[in-house]
């Protein structure tokens, strides 16, 4: 356990540039300046962002805990930590207000309209489309004649696919290359604007908040167009889309708007392929560079298959942070945490913290078969408390059908021996993830 028994005043951390303190580190090495804080001051770290010197209207404090007992401190029954982040405001400009960056009564009223669209029951519903979906990428004609793919654009293909159809009832194959240039676009824009130490507001004519007009009007373009083709069939569907119409607020018979709708939409059109993807592309990647363990996957049952995944995700996890605001002063891990302060959670760093995963760096399924005595947030790969992932069911299954269905037709083998990393609004891959895929 983390010690609570005595509040310390600050928690440790490094200076940084004197002028912008720590946002240079950041957006040069984000996950490298995270490992680093780790390995020099422990499990909670403090940064600066910004000028040092006096109150000042851009300065920012950063902790960052990474303990799994401050990790749960954070994320369950804490009413002095809340959403309203930098992070947070900046997603919300380019996504709108669904579940992913609503706060309070609204999230509340949101999250109890949707649950019940995402039972383990509603979601087991999906699969026949999934082993559809998947069953196209063993068939890609790349893929059958044994050239080199990335694996990341063929994951995204995929996982695009099965939420167009389990959202619309309709493939949505001719909005994928929109949809794939856009990601990393919105991604590199959103992070550069979270860092940025005066962000001026998008109502500005800048060159970077035009561009960010751009890219959020290209998104609700395209969900726009999809939603107006759905509505243009007239039919009954039994889509989400449908269900998204139909819910209501169990505890108020509240319906959501046509904008709550859109919203909701667009987060599960991005962050539901993006996340996903890269799930599978970083298995598929560790599994390629390790024939072994591969085979053994292949040739194992459904609870090994998951394991890979779950240890996919341990590695690069596509979440691979979240961020916190102290409402009120309030203490983390025995520091004082004044209010203002940005608290940050790095499931990259925490499933790489040696107490808990010994020889973390190394790709072994075995960690999540059978029994473990690991605290609950060692590991979060869909965050957690009341605010976790609404489609961690629909995530899981989509991954092991994909995963079950091409590992059992091929061998993977990964090209490159380094993965170079890019953290945006997800973990992605910097380059292509090339590989050959050869039949067993």
């Amino acid at each position: 356990m983390v010690a609570q028994s005595t509040v310390r005043l600050s928690a440790p951390g490094p200076i940084g540039h004197p002028l912008l303190g720590m946002a240079p580190a950041f957006r040069r090495d984000m996950l490298g300046t995270l490992l680093a804080g780790f390995r020099d001051y422990g499990d909670v770290v403090s940064y600066h962002i910004g000028p040092r010197w006096g109150p000042h209207p851009v300065s920012q404090d950063v902790v960052i805990a990474h303990h799994p007992d401050a990790v749960h401190e954070v994320f369950t029954g804490r009413r002095a930590i809340s959403r309203r982040t930098n992070a947070f405001q900046v997603l919300t400009e380019f996504i709108g207000t669904g579940l992913l960056t609503s706060e309070g009564d609204v999230w509340l009223r949101q999250r109890r309209t949707l649950q019940p669209l995402f039972t383990p029951r509603r979601v087991a519903g999906y699969a026949e489309l999934m082993a559809a979906e998947a069953a196209r990428v063993v068939a890609e004609p790349a893929v059958a004649a044994g050239s080199t793919v990335d694996l990341h654009h063929l994951m995204q293909r995929y996982t695009l696919r099965v939420v167009g159809r389990a959202l619309f009832g309709d493939d949505v194959e001719e909005a994928v290359p929109e949809l794939q240039r856009l990601m990393p676009v919105m991604g590199d824009l959103a992070l550069a604007r979270a860092l940025q130490v005066v962000r001026a507001p998008l109502r500005w004519p800048t060159p970077r908040a035009r561009r960010i007009t751009r890219v959020r009007a290209a998104q609700y373009a395209i969900v726009d167009r999809i939603i107006a083709r759905h509505a243009s069939r007239g039919d009954d569907h039994d889509d989400m889309l449908s269900r998204l119409h139909a819910a209501r607020d169990p505890e108020t018979g509240q319906p959501l708007s046509a904008e709550e709708i859109r919203d909701q939409v667009l987060v599960f059109l991005l962050a539901g392929h993006e996340t996903t993807a890269g799930a599978l592309t970083f298995t598929l990647y560790l599994l390629g560079r390790d024939p072994a363990t591969q085979d053994r996957v292949a040739g194992g049952d459904a609870d090994l298959v998951r394991a890979a995944l779950m240890e996919g995700m341990r590695q690069y996890p596509p979440a691979y942070s979240t961020e916190r605001l102290a409402s009120v002063d309030t203490t983390i891990s025995g520091y004082h945490v004044p209010a203002g302060t940005t608290v940050l959670l790095s499931s990259y760093v925490t499933h790489r913290h040696p107490d808990f995963w010994p020889d973390p760096t190394r790709f072994e399924p075995d960690r999540f078969i059978g029994q473990h005595d690991r605290p609950r947030y060692a590991y979060f790969p869909f965050g957690g408390g009341p605010r976790s992932c609404i489609g961690e069911h629909f995530a899981l299954l989509e991954a092991t059908i994909l995963l079950r269905a091409l590992l059992s037709e091929y061998r993977v083998e990964a090209l490159d021996e380094r993965l170079p990393l890019a953290p945006m609004i997800t973990l992605r891959p910097a380059e292509p993830v090339r590989a050959i895929l050869r039949h067993r």
